[in-house]
């Protein structure tokens, strides 16, 4: 667990908004639900709406502040995640950082051929497997939509590969409400019950709207599924500065915030108090290339923004790292992903996505990922801050040491130094003669190795072999 602000060690934190900004935000998203309105395709979510006092001409249904502000206030502020095997892992509430890579792209960089190519099924139980072995990746997503299987059921089909490949949880997605009840079923062969699976949540299910200001039937019912059966949902707006939303960053904001909003209203209006976690991509539409931009600082920005108005909300948000427009690993990806990280770490953003996407969110890179796990951890280690107690000043043993002595030597160090330090597994510190015997390798070389190594080793613990059976009838039966 990654914690902004924690104020025991006086960690580091900053934010994009004032406390006075954030009301000014909330004010005019408030305006923009009430006198503008959104366009909700889902005749039965309109029906809800306007019976709890909404303004409804047609599809277009006004929100009146009251209502938007009673929804904020029924949303639970924590939401906690379990691994397959129950134990609580992922909790989000206050600062605490997860990072995870992300899902439905395209295109993936073969880490050994450099090829890239349509993503396949292997490539996602090979990215579980992956996503199991890194400490710095907390959850895992599918990393790319698979090409050779069933497409309208291959939602389902990643779902059951992650489930066979790593016990971390699983933020997904789906196509449908049809298969979300499908995946669910398939998560109670493992959970016991959907009780149980309220209880101990291993899955986290995401839709999303049309920027601007527009929900859709299948993002509606699949909202609507997840309040009815009190599972986390997440909803993450992807506004584009200058094309579906204002080029002015403030009025991006209020666009994702809004869109953001609506939909709580309607999940909250489906089931009080459902599991509910706001999010954003919002970035800008480079006018030079007609390009979305996942390494521009106005991207930076306004993930934490969006994360400080989920703040001032007391809502868990689901923001944006570890992600580069560079279409290859090269220093424009280190920059990109030690930039994002960091932001989005110190922001106190939660759950924290799109770790090894290259190409501005086109394609996946292993490598990447690999790169990124590392980039993480010394985010994680910048964010911890410096511990301040009596044993850490160390008065007395620099007494005892005196000018002109040394601490190599010191039962201190030998108890602290491990404690209180990072150590890279792929960055190399080493002296360069030893890099030139080992044949000069660069941070690709040595991210590759570290992969090769993990595909070949790696054994992610199991499901039971009637359960696997199990799940994959029901995966079939699609």
């Amino acid at each position: 667990m990654l914690r902004s602000n924690y104020v025991t060690n006086s960690s580091l934190y900053f934010r994009v908004f004032t406390e006075e900004q954030c009301r000014e935000i909330h004010s005019a998203t408030l305006e923009v639900l009430e006198r503008v309105g959104v366009e909700i395709k889902y005749p039965k979510a309109v029906e809800l709406l306007k019976n709890a006092g909404a303004y409804v001409d047609g599809t277009r249904v006004r929100i009146p502040p009251a209502l938007v502000e009673k929804c904020i206030r029924s949303a639970p502020s924590r939401v906690a995640l379990c691994d397959r095997e129950g134990t609580r892992r992922i909790f989000l509430e206050n600062n605490n950082s997860y990072f995870g890579p992300g899902p439905t792209v395209n295109y993936t960089l073969d880490p050994f051929t450099g090829e890239r190519r349509l993503v396949e099924i292997s490539d996602t139980r090979r990215a579980s497997l992956v996503m199991d072995a890194l400490p710095n990746i907390d959850y895992q997503m599918d990393f790319g939509t698979a090409r050779d299987v069933k497409t309208e059921a291959a939602d389902v089909f990643m779902f059951e590969a992650m489930l066979n490949n790593s016990t971390k949880p699983i933020v997904h997605w789906g196509f449908t409400a049809k298969n979300y009840k499908t995946m669910i079923k398939m998560a109670i062969e493992i959970a016991g019950s959907l009780q149980d699976l309220q209880n101990y949540p291993f899955l986290c299910f995401y839709s999303e709207p049309i920027s601007p200001l527009t929900h859709d039937i299948d993002a509606l019912e699949k909202t609507m599924f997840l309040a009815e059966h009190m599972l986390p949902c997440i909803n993450t707006p992807a506004p584009l500065a200058g094309a579906t939303a204002p080029a002015t960053l403030a009025g991006t904001m209020v666009i994702a915030n809004a869109e953001c909003l609506s939909s709580l209203v309607v999940h909250q209006l489906t089931r009080e108090g459902a599991p509910y976690i706001m999010g954003g991509v919002t970035t800008i539409l480079d006018m030079a290339t007609t390009q979305i931009s996942y390494g521009a600082p106005e991207f930076n920005l306004m993930s934490a923004g969006m994360t400080n108005m989920a703040q001032f909300y007391r809502i868990p948000m689901f923001s944006t790292a570890g992600c580069s427009d560079s279409k290859c690993v090269d220093q424009q990806m280190g920059i990109d992903i030690a930039t994002n990280c960091l932001m989005a770490a110190l922001s106190g953003a939660n759950l924290i996505h799109d770790v090894g996407f290259i190409e501005s969110g086109i394609s996946t890179s292993l490598l990447q990922m690999v790169i990124a796990d590392e980039v993480i951890g010394q985010v994680k280690q910048i964010i911890k801050g410096i511990e301040v107690n009596k044993e850490t000043l160390a008065v007395d043993l620099i007494e005892r040491v005196g000018p002109g002595g040394h601490y190599l030597t010191e039962e201190h160090t030998y108890e602290n130094f491990k404690k209180h330090w990072w150590f890279p597994t792929i960055f190399n510190r080493r002296r360069y003669d030893f890099w030139v015997a080992e044949g000069k390798p660069d941070l690709a070389d040595l991210a590759r190795e570290k992969l090769k190594e993990i595909l070949e080793n790696h054994k992610p613990k199991p499901l039971e072999p009637k359960t696997r059976e199990k799940i994959s009838q029901i995966a079939r039966s699609v």
